[in-house]
């Protein structure tokens, strides 16, 4: 490369897109260690170097940013339960759950802080609606698995499929509070994973001994 194209290079500036999406992880990250009402627009615009005005170019209102914020929060969430390739629904449920764990335990899944702040912030926000819609929709996929399992006869046909993704998420919520409180030593992996063993165990359809096959 030479100097001119080297000076090009260090000049280039970022594409709308890469610009938009430098703006969401600013605001995620300051949301973590600020809360929602202390990430105001004028710290967004100063941590990403640019000026207050320049982000009205990418959204509409804080509001708008906080929804696109919430959305790639929820598409990382959402990973979690994509981390099994589990044939078998059952054994899936259980893959996702002990992934959930391992990366709460790694403080690497980049959305614990900022998930909780959403939760906390002021009904005056307008973000708990938009919060409850996505969880709802969290919800649901492992809810689809439940009755995956049911039609490949792993699961029990008299599993109730929302109360089992909603059981499951409690116990991700316990995981991410622990974390959260400092208090993984009461709620540690151990504990953790004897309540996956019971959820789990409710819900699989027993296995037939082979002696009462003759």
């Amino acid at each position: 490369m030479t100097r001119k194209e080297s000076r090009v290079e260090r000049k280039r500036r970022p594409s709308s897109e890469e610009r938009r999406t430098q703006i969401i992880e600013v605001t995620l990250n300051l949301v973590a260690t600020r809360g929602v009402r202390g990430t105001t627009l004028s710290r967004i615009a100063e941590a990403v170097g640019i000026t207050h005005p320049a982000l009205y170019t990418h959204f509409a209102n804080r509001r708008e940013l906080f929804l696109a914020a919430l959305d790639v929060l929820f598409d990382r969430i959402r990973k979690v339960h994509q981390a099994s390739t589990q044939e078998n629904a059952l054994e899936r449920l259980r893959e996702i759950s002990m992934y959930h764990t391992k990366l709460v335990a790694s403080a690497e899944d980049g959305f614990l802080f900022p998930l909780f702040e959403f939760m906390a912030a002021s009904p005056e926000e307008g973000l708990r609606e938009a919060l409850g819609v996505r969880q709802r929709a969290l919800a649901k996929e492992l809810a689809d698995i439940v009755r995956e399992g049911q039609e490949q006869g792993t699961i029990r046909a008299d599993a109730d499929p929302e109360q089992i993704g909603w059981l499951i998420t409690s116990r991700h919520w316990t995981e991410d509070v622990a974390v959260l409180m400092g208090v993984t030593e009461d709620w540690d992996a151990s504990r953790s994973n004897r309540l996956l063993d019971l959820i789990i165990g409710s819900i699989a359809v027993p296995e037939v001994a082979s002696d009462d096959l003759g």
